[in-house]
């Protein structure tokens, strides 16, 4: 800038100081993050690696309270380019929490990066199945038509997918030597549904059942209620 004064040139000089604002960049190794729940503290999750835009040195920490009571990081590299370990600092739970969104921050001396990873809680077959009610009690009469529906039991699971699948299963509930005529009843292994498969004979008033229930999970677990049928004379 030229100025004028007193017949003086005066050359005045500016210098503007340019502001850099490149803040780190922040990522992991994984695309998807899924851990099984139940998985032992310590278990590795994911690796995130930083770095610096401006050749600081750049640290990643955890953003929130949540994260931090959730997972460790353990630095293996600090400086421009930075790595850090995430391992589990809390038992997953899935029957709590189906998903864990986990923030990390990456830090140098010219910003802040903010990144959000969703963890997937995989279920395990930890539940066995139980019954809606811990007894079942049924009364026919011996004219009931082959076919019929008497009773319905259900179970239900906790777990999810195959390790949530109920197969029902029925057999006579101590009975030393169960005769022929317990095979009057059968129990539907997907519904629950319990049906007269053959005619009634008269003289047997009382039938004593044990239903199981059974998941598709591995290993297979599973719970058991008890049936009475009961045979009307009127």
């Amino acid at each position: 800038m030229l100025m004028l004064r007193l017949g003086v040139i005066l050359v005045l000089e500016y210098t503007t100081a340019l502001v850099i604002h490149k803040p780190p960049i922040i990522h992991t190794n994984l695309p998807y993050l899924n851990v099984k729940e139940n998985s032992r503290v310590g278990t590795e999750i994911v690796i995130i690696d930083a770095s610096s835009q401006t050749n600081d040195e750049v640290t990643v920490t955890t953003h929130d309270n949540a994260t931090a009571s959730r997972v460790f990081l353990f630095p293996t590299i600090v400086g421009i380019n930075s790595t850090y370990i995430v391992a589990l600092k809390k038992i997953p739970d899935r029957e709590v929490e189906r998903t864990w969104y986990l923030t990390f921050q990456a830090h140098d001396n010219h910003g802040n990066t903010l990144l959000t990873l969703p963890l997937h809680i995989d279920d395990v077959n930890n539940n066995a199945p139980f019954f809606v009610h811990g007894h079942y009690r049924s009364v026919v009469g011996y004219g009931l038509a082959v076919g019929s529906k008497i009773l319905h039991v259900t179970a239900m699971d906790a777990d999810d997918g195959p390790n949530a699948a109920i197969n029902y299963s029925m057999s006579p509930y101590q009975v030393p030597s169960p005769s022929c005529r317990y095979k009057a009843f059968v129990i539907d292994p997907i519904t629950g549904d319990i049906t007269l498969k053959k005619k009634l004979q008269h003289g047997h008033t009382t039938y004593h059942y044990q239903v199981n229930a059974t998941d598709n999970g591995v290993p297979k677990l599973s719970s058991s209620t008890l049936v009475n049928i009961e045979i009307s004379l009127e």
